[in-house]
């Protein structure tokens, strides 16, 4: 019973746009796919922190329902590139009455070993966690980047997590 009430806890209204290169009017499908949903006061921040990549695809979901109070949360799921090169961004935006705030996670995954695919000059290990799959970097702006070394016979792969936290009043 307990994991019913969790899982109900996370049903979501989900809308998939489907593109190809980036155009001009890439940042106005994504704000009206954003109004659509009820974040209204917030075009600018969303433009300068979630513009649409090249070869993208985006998913835009929110709660059912919605949240509490005078506060909306909308979430964007980005995945772009090429195959070999494909990064995977989430973006959950919160507006209330006075501001905007963003929850940006990230997701890439890189052929090789994590050694060989994180620059030991950009990062540097701040919990190394023997006992786990994951290690967790740091860089200069203390940023963390969780990464995961996966091999499968012969093949090798290095996953590189990371999320940041950024607001601003409605512009």
């Amino acid at each position: 019973m307990k994991n019913k009430v969790k899982l109900s806890a996370f049903v979501f209204v989900i809308l998939a746009v489907t593109s190809g290169p980036v155009s001009a009017n890439d940042t106005q499908i994504l704000l009206k796919a954003f109004h659509e949903y009820g974040i209204t006061k917030c075009d600018g921040f969303i433009a300068e922190n979630s513009s649409l990549k090249s070869n993208w695809n985006f998913f835009i979901s929110k709660h059912a329902g919605g949240i509490d109070g005078p506060a909306t949360e909308v979430t964007v799921t980005q995945i772009f590139g090429s195959k070999g090169d494909t990064v995977k961004v989430e973006d959950t935006y919160i507006q209330t009455p006075n501001k905007c705030f963003l929850r940006q996670t990230w997701t890439l995954t890189f052929q090789g070993a994590c050694s060989d695919n994180i620059d030991g000059n950009a990062w540097y290990v701040s919990t190394p966690m023997p006992d786990k799959d994951y290690t967790t970097y740091k860089n200069a702006g203390g940023i963390e980047m969780h990464a995961k070394e996966i091999s499968m016979g012969n093949f090798r792969a290095c996953i590189q997590e990371g999320s940041k936290r950024i607001s601003s009043a409605h512009r």
